[in-house]
């Protein structure tokens, strides 16, 4: 998909809920008695865990409760990252209740393991749903409604998670689709392939030559995705593979050939739009003016205006 500052021929892109665990009790390996016993420090034991149901990308909570707990405990596991050790009020960890938060970072059913002194000492588990984001779109024309995307962090965990980077920031609220992408045979359209959006706030006019885009975090790197089939979304990107920022673009029709794969430097697909299929076909249907602004005079592409606004953009799971 095209970059807004990249011009383009023809059609080719470029650019808390709390659950607590139960409170389980774990078999606590505990030192030998007698001559030859345990030496030093003895190890910690869990003797209950707790863990907040977090949503993918949030932090989550871990309170472990036991003996000895202020000892060093590491934790491996997919599901979470970043763990850091609770200091601060409400939470502060002593050797009889520790507090870590982590980032999470898998979906489904996750364990987490925790070790301290060579053992390990408990097990914690956790469900993280798949995350999905909801957008409300209005043209103020009578094209309005809900759009709920679906993310495949399993498929594309590093477009995801820059995604919902922009979401939480609140940097999609305002913005427009700024490029109805058509078809041309050189003369007539001949059909339409994609919405593209999230780069620039409203109101975009067809006859701005050259619309200031909203200030982007940096790139990323370009990832295989889904496949760009019909309702699926993908990155927006410059020439350069790993140049995509915040503009994303909504598949209007199956745009296959524009896979990313191992070898060919394609397009990112990473959610899929589950619900608000048919606001997006009255968004194609929605009026569009012809403009410069995208991809050059040549262009068949047009900008929608009324303008199609996002005007929130939340993370609702």
């Amino acid at each position: 998909m095209i970059d807004r500052k990249n011009a383009m021929k023809g059609h080719t892109m470029h650019s808390k809920r709390h659950f607590l665990a139960p409170l389980l009790t774990v078999v606590l390996l505990a030192g030998c008695g007698g001559g030859g016993g345990y030496s030093g420090s003895p190890p910690p034991t869990v003797s209950a865990f707790s863990a907040t149901s977090a949503r993918y990308s949030d932090t989550m909570l871990i309170t472990l409760v036991g003996s000895n707990l202020d000892q060093t405990l590491t934790f491996t596991g997919a599901g979470c990252r970043n763990y850091v050790r609770s200091t601060t009020a409400p939470t502060i960890s002593t050797a009889t209740a520790a507090y870590y938060t982590c980032t999470v970072s898998g979906v489904g059913n996750q364990s987490l393991a925790v070790s301290g002194g060579g053992l390990t000492v408990a097990n914690v588990p956790f469900t993280v749903a798949v995350p999905q984001v909801t957008m409300l779109i209005n043209n103020g024309a009578g094209v309005a409604g809900t759009l709920v995307l679906t993310l495949a962090p399993d498929r594309a965990p590093i477009t995801v998670d820059n995604f919902l980077a922009y979401v939480k920031s609140g940097f999609y609220n305002g913005t427009v689709f700024q490029r109805h992408g058509r078809t041309s045979d050189g003369i007539n359209i001949t059909g339409e392939f994609v919405l593209q959006g999230g780069g620039y706030d409203a109101p975009v006019s067809s006859a701005a030559r050259f619309p200031v885009p909203k200030a982007a975090s940096a790139p990323i790197a370009l990832e295989v995705g889904l496949s760009n089939l019909r309702y699926t979304v993908a990155m927006a990107r410059g020439s350069a593979a790993n140049s995509a920022t915040s503009e994303f673009f909504i598949n209007t029709v199956d745009n296959t050939f524009r896979d990313s794969t191992a070898t060919v430097q394609g397009y990112a697909a990473f959610a899929t739009i589950t619900t608000g299929t048919t606001l997006v076909d009255a968004m194609v249907a929605a009026p569009c003016n012809f403009s410069a602004i995208n991809y050059g005079l040549n262009s068949p592409d047009c900008v929608p205006e009324p303008n199609l606004v996002v005007v929130t953009a939340t993370q609702s799971r």
